[in-house]
């Protein structure tokens, strides 16, 4: 049956009240982080609280030199006070990426085809690469990867059953589009000037604790590969989380003055920061990234050398949408301690790919243009998902396998 609407809007009409205490207390308690940590700005240099935390692990965030350096942690966007249209947003972010070269990557998948008695899956990565030329020359490509039932079907052992394990296909996603950003890297190694990569999600792979032993070891070597091939062959990676809910910067706030937030609920960065941005592209400090353990996993062989990553990540907010969201982006140390690219207009090659990165937003209107073109690309669509499973009954009549329709399946179509 469909959703009664007047039901549900009723509902929501009786849980006004309790959803303007939510988000007014909210705001109370990022008003007190945020009043703490302008506080502890004032107080101590970055040096002074990074040698006060020494002896806590995973304090959230630690400093950088830019703590010290920008007013209120904030460093604004004036040329967006300029901007009367987006066509003058597009003018500034053409000039700043001429002749750089910007890459996405972004994957979709397809479960297990319980719709026929044989389960195969498919996940597909993206990548679109704009070189921002005079003759807007761009690549796009798209590479698919079949999951046979040996890649899904789980064997339960001594139950002597089996089962399909449909997460096993999110898990393939991610290696198989981690394997797509280390191709392309590696096709871009030594260009000059570097293109920018942009991964569609984070670089700091916290999320894998909740995953089981072998399947967060597969996560934390794929991204380890990826920031291998990163630093090994001088190509900026930056990891993009549109809309972030991220508190390192609220432990980090906690960590220092723990007398009094010891008892307090952990408050979301962005509600820290956003009162403090008035324009359109402003950004917070950069901070290092001292999250949890899932960090420190992040070693690996690339080229025959040892990398790690467990204190080499590095973060930092921008205001590039609508309301009080932030956008988080991520990016190894080394990018931070590099020069900018020769006759870049700014000096540090993390400045060079935050020009960058607020550029494609300024061209996509608040989100960067390149991922968009990305997700398009990589999308599998209902129709992608038919045309699948007609693909896979064709080959079981040209090999004569027995692939068929499963009874449920069967049943539902009739229906319909």
């Amino acid at each position: 049956m469909p959703m009664n609407p007047e039901g549900v809007g009723s509902q929501l009409a009786d849980g006004v009240d309790a959803i303007e205490t939510y988000i007014e207390a909210d705001g109370r308690l990022a008003d007190d982080y945020r009043t703490a940590l302008l506080n502890e700005h004032e107080r101590a240099d970055a040096t002074a609280i990074r040698e006060a935390l020494s002896d806590i692990s995973y304090p959230g965030a630690l400093p950088t030199r830019e703590f010290d350096t920008v007013d209120d942690l904030v460093r604004e966007f004036p040329p967006a006070r300029e901007w009367a249209s987006h066509e003058a947003a597009g003018r500034w972010a053409e000039r700043v990426l001429e002749g750089i070269a910007t890459i996405a990557t972004d994957g979709s998948e397809l479960e297990p085809t319980d719709e026929l008695n044989v389960p195969v899956a498919l996940v597909q990565s993206a990548h679109y690469v704009n070189y921002h030329t005079e003759d807007r020359d761009y690549e796009r490509a798209v590479d698919p990867q079949v999951l046979f039932p040996e890649d899904v079907v789980i064997e339960a052992g001594a139950s002597n059953s089996s089962y399909i394990d449909t997460a096993e296909v999110g898990h393939a996603r991610y290696t198989h589009e981690a394997d797509t950003v280390v191709s392309i890297i590696e096709q871009f190694a030594d260009t000059d000037p570097p293109p920018i990569v942009l991964y569609d999600g984070p670089l700091v792979v916290s999320f894998v604790n909740a995953l089981a032993p072998d399947t967060r070891d597969r996560y934390v070597d794929a991204m380890g590969r990826v920031l291998a091939a990163s630093r090994c062959h001088e190509v900026p990676v930056v990891g993009y989380i549109s809309d972030t809910n991220a508190s390192d910067v609220g432990t980090f706030v906690q960590s220092i003055q723990p007398s009094q937030f010891k008892d307090a609920p952990l408050a979301k960065d962005r509600a820290i920061f956003a009162p403090l941005m008035d324009t359109w592209g402003a950004r917070t400090a950069v901070f290092k990234s001292r999250r949890d353990s899932s960090v420190d996993a992040l070693e690996t062989t690339y080229a025959n050398d040892q990398y790690a990553f467990g204190d080499r990540m590095y973060f930092t907010y921008f205001d590039l949408g609508d309301g009080s969201a932030l956008d988080r982006v991520e990016f190894p140390q080394w990018v931070f301690e590099a020069d900018a690219p020769a006759g870049q207009p700014v000096d540090h090659l993390y400045e060079y790919v935050i020009d960058a990165v607020r550029a494609e937003a300024a061209v996509g209107r608040g989100y960067p243009e390149i991922l968009q073109h990305a997700d398009a690309d990589a999308v599998l669509t209902p129709q992608d998902r038919e045309r699948f499973i007609r693909m896979v009954q064709q080959l079981g009549e040209e090999e004569g396998l027995n692939i068929r329709w499963t009874t449920k399946d069967r049943s539902k179509r009739q229906r319909r």
